[in-house]
């Protein structure tokens, strides 16, 4: 088991796009076995003094093999683009259970 955490801010005006991203992205992560387990927004404490993250999703992956499948499925699908134009100061880390 691995999981994902992603934190990330969104573009203003391009909610639109991330929406399309997610939807598609999820449909990639369910189809091969895995699920998203928490997603939140607006945090209630900066732990840090860097940039503060809106946005968080956690991710579970039966395997990194799985999280790999999922990531060369989007490379397919050409869905990285639509993450990449509607967010920033995003933060992409796998983790071992």
């Amino acid at each position: 088991m691995v999981y994902a955490l992603n934190v990330f801010n969104l573009i203003p005006s391009q909610e639109k796009n991330y929406k399309k991203y997610s939807i598609e992205a999820g449909k990639i992560i369910y189809s091969k076995g895995s699920k998203v387990i928490a997603s939140g927004w607006n945090p209630i404490r900066n732990l840090h003094r860097e940039i503060q993250r809106d946005y968080a999703v956690i991710v579970k992956f039966p395997s990194e093999k799985f999280f790999q499948e999922c990531l060369d499925e989007a490379e397919k699908k050409d869905i990285r683009s639509l993450r990449e134009n509607s967010t920033k100061d995003y933060i992409w880390t796998l983790y071992e259970n």
